[in-house]
């Protein structure tokens, strides 16, 4: 069974350096408490006996003092350098998560909720930190103050060190009885904060559905019980914590009241002076506090193996379309498009069947079909967001498997049919494409969409603030914006993929107007169930069930009287009805 912290492991060496730096300040942040103990118990001793000086003990006295400083200033490296390496860790670790989920398709992700992944991205790994961090400094304190306290234990008195072991012995098996409830509640705990998360997620990212059905109480309500049963959760693992610290602090009271009886009746018997019995217990106490911080390491060591295992799952996930370890870069670009007998189906249902058909460069291809014929597969086939079966689809000549993804992505400008927008300024939003974008490109494809005079209607203009998904803007902004954003990248060949569904018929004329004088000389593939905006299309090809069953110009489809024709006298009367 592969270790829950294989992977984590796999960024230590990158803070190594830092981590080792924090683990030899811990010598003197810990031995300079034995150092300065037992110089006490000398100055007791001299008083005991009255041997001591005002003098000596002073100079004494100072010299604690200053082995304090010393120890204070190990104590800030420890804490500095350990927890500043586990802080480092954790940025290399959150990065190295980041770029492989970006590295996934949608549908590789599709099992895992976005709240869930937020969560995990967050506070699993944080868990994991905690881990390298605190935990390191407790556990190896213990390493180096217990044995060392245990030899000057038995060095002053055997078998008062023996009846000493029996707190430790105590203190072992309530940590390891309060192992397995800790970490199954940690999970549960874990798993609860995803779940609110996702409900939060999803009610924030969807208000105005919550708004327009009125259910604001109604998503109240699930979030409050979300938060009941995280809480539930919580005080579990919060009462077995406080059983675990209430029987570790007993453990620890009942050694000292031991070893108060025991040294004692020593110290009544003679074996053993008040000085001696005074370093017995200023030892006990010092080795058995990281014993105790070792406990609450417990709880943290838990939830870090099941944060590990749930960051596992995510790391686990393959990217279902790779590039090519020889993947090609072509040095031009012409825009020629041809897909070969292509077949495809989603988990053994068949979306697209023996479709074939060229976009030759600098020509528009239209698309279009009843909803579910496959139009957005097949675009999402053509940029490879999801893989085609090999030696189908084709980019001047080149199979778009063999093609590197950044020159795929440079070459082809998709504006898909769910439009997203940043939580970013407008500007930014259309220079999305890379800082080559410039105001008076970005203007002009503004433009060209028909976005431009609702931007300068904003209070800041092209600076304006959009929120979560730009919902700041209505639908049919955020379409237009869409097109804005891909014709300022000016990629050479541009995919619309039932991109004006939100649009009106007027401005759709004009964007389509616009595009027209836009599109000369480049390809285009222009995806729509309506068929006005397949009229500035070179040739249309009609989809059914999967199939290519029509294609030819506008004007020859609307002859043929097919499909086409039917799709077209629809929405001509749909268009009248309204107009009424």
């Amino acid at each position: 069974m592969k270790h829950p912290f294989a992977r984590a492991l796999r960024y230590f060496p990158a803070v190594r350096r830092e981590w080792v730096k924090g683990v030899l300040c811990i010598i003197p942040a810990n031995g300079l408490d034995f150092v300065a103990l037992l110089m006490t118990a000398h100055i007791v001793k001299q008083m005991e006996d009255g041997s001591a000086t005002f003098g000596g003990v002073l100079g004494q006295a100072l010299l604690i003092m200053l082995l304090v400083l010393v120890k204070g200033v190990g104590k800030y490296g420890m804490r500095w350098y350990i927890t500043g390496a586990s802080r480092d860790f954790e940025r290399i670790f959150r990065q190295d998560l980041f770029a492989h989920l970006l590295r996934l398709t949608p549908h590789d992700l599709s099992e895992f909720r976005t709240g869930d992944v937020m969560s995990r991205s967050v506070s699993d790994i944080e868990s994991v930190r905690m881990l390298l961090g605190p935990a390191v400094m407790y556990n190896l304190q213990a390493v180096v103050v217990v044995p060392t306290a245990i030899v000057l234990m038995a060095r002053i008195d055997v078998p008062l060190m023996f009846a000493m072991l029996v707190p430790f012995v105590a203190l072992a098996s309530i940590i390891k009885v309060s192992a397995r409830p800790t970490q199954h509640w940690s999970q549960v705990t874990q798993e609860k904060l995803a779940d609110l998360s996702t409900v939060a997620q999803e009610s924030f990212s969807g208000i105005r559905v919550v708004k327009a059905f009125a259910t604001e109480a109604l998503s109240g309500g699930v979030f409050g019980s979300m938060g009941r049963s995280l809480l539930a959760g919580n005080l579990k693992l919060a009462t077995i914590r406080g059983v675990t610290s209430a029987g570790i602090t007993t453990a620890q009271q009942a050694g000292v009241l031991l070893i108060l009886l025991m040294g004692g009746w020593h110290v009544v018997t003679g074996r053993m002076d008040v000085a001696d019995l005074f370093t017995y217990l200023m030892l006990l106490n010092l080795a058995l506090w990281p014993l105790i911080a070792i406990g609450w390491m417990l709880g943290m060591y838990h939830r870090a193996v099941t944060g590990a295992q749930r960051l596992e799952a995510l790391f686990q996930l393959e990217p279902s379309v790779r590039e090519a370890p020889d993947a090609v870069t072509p040095a031009t670009t012409r825009g020629e498009i041809e897909v070969r007998s292509l077949s495809f189906a989603y988990g053994g249902m068949p979306v697209l069947r023996d479709v074939s058909f060229v976009v030759p460069a600098g020509t528009t291809l239209g698309i279009t079909g009843r909803t579910g014929c496959g139009k957005t597969t097949l675009v999402q086939l053509l940029a490879r967001l999801v893989e085609p079966p090999p030696g189908t689809v084709f980019l001047d000549g080149h199979d778009v498997r063999e093609l590197s993804f950044a020159f795929l992505r440079r070459t082809l400008g998709v504006v898909p049919q769910d439009t997203f927008l940043f939580s970013e300024t407008i500007r930014q939003n259309l220079a999305f494409a890379g800082e080559h974008v410039d105001d008076a490109s970005l203007q002009a494809a503004a433009r060209v969409a028909q976005v431009h005079d609702d931007i300068l209607g904003f209070s800041e203009g092209y600076e304006q603030m959009l929120g979560e998904r730009g919902v700041t803007l209505s639908g049919g902004q955020r379409q237009r914006t869409a097109i804005a954003r891909t014709l300022a990248a000016a990629p050479p060949v541009l995919v619309l993929d039932d991109c004006l569904s939100a649009v009106d018929a007027v401005t759709e004329r004009a964007i389509l107007q616009g595009l027209r004088e836009r599109l000369q000389g480049r390809t285009a593939i222009v995806v729509s169930h309506r068929v006005a905006a397949l009229a500035l299309a070179d040739r249309v090809l009609v989809l059914d069930e999967g199939r290519i069953v029509e294609q030819g110009t506008h004007e020859e489809l609307v002859a043929a009287g097919g499909l086409y024709a039917e799709l077209d006298e629809r929405q001509r009367i749909e268009a009248e009805i309204e107009a009424l």
